[in-house]
C-alpha cells in the first residue's frame, strides 16, 4: 500500500502545472523513460549503490533535469520541429538501452552518456531559438511556434531582453554584469586594494615595534 501511494504522488507531481518541462511536456517522452526505469532498475543492477544511482538518475530525467537545465542555462524555449527531433532521439536511445546486454556500472556509465547525448540535442533547440530572439534587428519576424519549457504551452516567439543574452539567468552568473558595489565590478581592483592596506599596515606595525624597543632599551640603559 505505501509503495503504491508512492507511485501515486509521483505521478501526480509529474503531472502538476510546471513540474514538467520540454521533453516531459511530450507524454510518450514519459512513458519511455518510465518503462526503462522499470526495465533496468533492479533487474540489470545487482549493487546497492549503483542501484540507487540509476534511480536517482533515472527520476531526475523523468523529473525537474531537463526542465531546470533549460530555464537556467537559456530562457526555456524551444522550436516545436527541433523538439520533435530530440523526443524521436531519446526514444531511440531507450530503445537501444532496453534491448543492449550492459549491466552494473558499465550500465551506469551508458545511462550518464545517455542523458548527455539528449542534452546536446536539447540544447542545439534552445540555443538556436535564444539567439534568434536576442538579434534585435530580426526577431519580431520570427515566425515558428516554440514551447514554454515550463508551463509545457505553445506560444508565439518574442525578443529577449539584452540582460538575458550576454549571460544565463543564474544570479550566480548576472554578478558579473549587475552594476553596483565596485568590488563587484571590478574585483582584481578590490584585491589589490585590500594588498596595500594590509602591507602598509604590516609596515606601520613594524614600525611602532621598533620605536617601543629602542624606548625600552633605553630606559634600560640608564
Amino acid at each position: 500500500m505505501p509503495l503504491a501511494l508512492a507511485l501515486l504522488l509521483l505521478l501526480l507531481g509529474l503531472r502538476a502545472p510546471g513540474a514538467r518541462g520540454c521533453l516531459q511536456c511530450d507524454p510518450s517522452v514519459q512513458e519511455a523513460l518510465s518503462q526503462l526505469r522499470l526495465a533496468l532498475v533492479p533487474k540489470r543492477f545487482l549493487q546497492e549503490q549503483l542501484r540507487v544511482r540509476a534511480r536517482a538518475l533515472l527520476l531526475g530525467m523523468e523529473g525537474p533535469f531537463f526542465r531546470d537545465y533549460a530555464l537556467n542555462a537559456f530562457v526555456g524555449k524551444v522550436g516545436i520541429d527541433h523538439l520533435k527531433h530530440v523526443v524521436s532521439f531519446i526514444k531511440n536511445q531507450t530503445g537501444h538501452l532496453m534491448v543492449n546486454s550492459l549491466r552494473d556500472e558499465p550500465l551506469l556509465e551508458e545511462l550518464v552518456a545517455v542523458r548527455e547525448r539528449v542534452l546536446k540535442e536539447l540544447k542545439k533547440g534552445l540555443k538556436l531559438y535564444k539567439v534568434k530572439a536576442c538579434n534585435h534587428r530580426t526577431c519580431h519576424l520570427m515566425k515558428e511556434v516554440v514551447l514554454d519549457c515550463l508551463h509545457c504551452q505553445k506560444i508565439s516567439p518574442s525578443c529577449i531582453k539584452r540582460k538575458y543574452c550576454f549571460a544565463d539567468r543564474q544570479p550566480r552568473m548576472n554578478l558579473q554584469y549587475e552594476k553596483g558595489h565596485g568590488y563587484q565590478q571590478n574585483p582584481a581592483v578590490f584585491g589589490g586594494t585590500v594588498s596595500v592596506f594590509l602591507a602598509v599596515l604590516a609596515f606601520g606595525v613594524i614600525v611602532a615595534s621598533a620605536v617601543t624597543y629602542r624606548q625600552n632599551r633605553k630606559l634600560l640603559l640608564q
